[in-house]
């Protein structure tokens, strides 16, 4: 598990050719840890997606901190699941899945198992990724981040590529899998009801990179979107992600 600090998060991408500097992310504030999973949600181009790569390291924050520690105040191990699968095509699953390892020995093989029966692939480990559907391939990505024992799982839109059906049984498999290893997670999604589906948390980013607001999910595990409670919050979060259309709506016109 991981402790995630944000603290006065700004970031600005330059502009090109004469246009203004693009601020992506204005004052961003939240602190999360223990066994949590945390979705950040909101319309395109508010800043999901630079946030998280900002607290992997991808990106440079433009000011403000980010600190990410593990339960002995060291810096965490994280994981990151892509909005593709990112499958190097010349390997098989399990060679994919020790890439990202030093220690290819059989205890540590054995351990990337445990995830892909999670995932129901531990009978595809010689199979390469042409052979695999896409929803098979981001379930080795899925297993993949798992299995670098990360106290901070990260993840990005990683079923926004895939038909409904395929995105619903993965996002079943996520709960079951996140019931079993209680990892901290912060999620990346523009759909609200996967969000109440999955998370204790709901942070929304306006456009212009502000934090609206933070959401608490407090409904029971396993959550089937055929349960009316989940239905009813989804329907209540996306009344206020009106109401915030609305308020910048009226500030900009005024």
């Amino acid at each position: 598990m991981a402790v995630l600090k944000v603290e006065h998060l700004h970031k600005t991408f330059p502009g090109g050719r004469g246009r203004d500097p693009n601020k992506v992310l204005d004052d961003i504030n939240f602190q999360m840890s223990g066994q949590h999973f945390v979705s950040l949600v909101g319309p395109s181009g508010c800043g999901k997606s630079t946030l998280l790569n900002i607290v992997s390291g991808i990106e440079q924050a433009s000011s403000g901190t980010v600190t990410v520690l593990d339960d002995h105040g060291k810096p965490a191990r994280m994981g990151y699941v892509f909005q593709d699968p990112r499958l190097l095509p010349w390997r098989n699953v399990m060679d994919n899945m020790l890439y990202v390892h030093d220690d290819r020995s059989p205890q540590r093989r054995e351990q990337l198992m445990r995830y892909l029966r999670m995932v129901g692939l531990d009978e595809h480990v010689g199979y390469f990724p042409s052979q695999l559907s896409g929803g098979m391939q981001q379930r080795v990505g899925i297993a993949r981040a798992f299995g670098v024992e990360p106290d901070l799982l990260l993840m990005d839109e990683p079923f926004s590529h895939l038909d409904a059906i395929t995105a619903r049984s993965l996002r079943d498999q996520l709960q079951d899998i996140w019931a079993q290893t209680k990892k901290t997670v912060l999620f990346v999604t523009h759909d609200v009801m996967e969000a109440v589906q999955l998370s204790d948390r709901i942070i929304v980013l306006a456009p212009g990179g502000t934090l609206y607001e933070d959401i608490t999910v407090d409904l029971p595990r396993p959550r089937k979107l055929s349960d009316p409670k989940v239905a009813t919050m989804q329907a209540e979060i996306l009344a206020r992600l009106e109401r915030m259309t609305q308020e910048l709506a009226r500030s900009t016109s005024a």
